[in-house]
């Protein structure tokens, strides 16, 4: 056995030249720290982008590494690998990926704790787990865990980062010029409503690409009828269009719109897609 032997964390924070989504709306503070909300959908974000990197390193010396979600505090992750899920993983076989991650789970299981800042934590370590087995037997991850199906994937251009609809529209139409086939625009800041930011963007991009809207959350179950409307410019999936504790409301909404709704940003487990599963939602 080659034992995991040492785990070091990265916590990191890049500048941007531009806040994710665009300029700051008049009146928008940035905390000491970076953050700041939107009025469009009272959301936390950062004017930096952050991440956490996890590095696993073997006695023999071999490394993997993983990437914990960390849009926002990142050093929050970090501290809950240190004092919690270390102890639980050095000295380990990296060929028992599966063990070790349903321990560090169960770890916390009778408090209730199966999202946020705890399983971006593990996940982080999962990945990196799963890295350093994909090492050690020069095998790619996607073959460990079963099959390879594609060699490549589809990607989509997610925000659009500039201050007017027309500026907006333009930039997704440079995105697709690059070889994209899809842009996706957020509801918190088409300040001159949905319907006006998706006619601009096709209109900029023409009949074809596929577009995409992210209402983060800011609709109830009325939001159906936004969604009609913007389908008669070919929209092409509607995300996150109520809260995501309203899984009726959500369910509502998929059974009275023709385009696919989608969630999932802020789930961490099968048990919580399990419930949407079987919400039909």
């Amino acid at each position: 056995m080659d034992p995991i032997k040492q785990i070091e964390l990265f916590p990191l924070q890049i500048p941007r030249d531009t806040p994710y989504l665009g300029p700051l709306e008049e009146g928008v503070t940035v905390s000491e720290r970076g953050y700041f909300v939107r009025p469009g959908n009272q959301t936390i974000y950062s004017v930096h982008d952050h991440s956490l990197l996890i590095k696993l390193t073997t006695a023999s010396g071999a490394v993997g590494w993983g990437e914990s979600f960390g849009v926002l505090t990142p050093r929050t992750a970090a501290t809950i690998i240190e004092d919690l899920i270390t102890p639980l993983v050095l000295g380990r076989d990296p060929h028992d990926v599966v063990a070790i991650s349903e321990d560090i789970y169960n770890g916390m299981r009778v408090r209730g704790f199966f999202g946020g800042f705890y399983v971006d934590a593990l996940a982080g370590i999962d990945m990196a787990l799963w890295d350093l087995r994909g090492k050690l037997t020069g095998l790619p991850v996607c073959k460990l865990l079963g099959a390879q199906r594609h060699q490549r994937i589809p990607a989509y251009v997610s925000g659009l980062p500039k201050a007017t609809v027309g500026e907006r529209a333009q930039l997704a139409k440079e995105w697709l010029a690059k070889g994209f086939g899809a842009v996706k625009f957020a509801a918190a800041v088409a300040h001159e409503g949905e319907l006006v930011e998706m006619q601009a963007i096709r209109q900029a991009v023409g009949a074809g690409p596929k577009i995409l809207v992210d209402f983060i959350e800011i609709y109830g179950p009325g939001g159906d009828q936004l969604i009609t409307q913007l389908e008669a410019e070919d929209l092409y999936v509607a995300e996150a269009p109520v809260q995501s504790e309203d899984m009726d409301g959500q369910a509502a909404i998929v059974r009275r719109v023709k385009t696919p709704v989608a969630i999932g940003e802020e789930l961490r487990t099968v048990y919580e897609y399990r419930r949407a599963l079987c919400a039909a939602a």
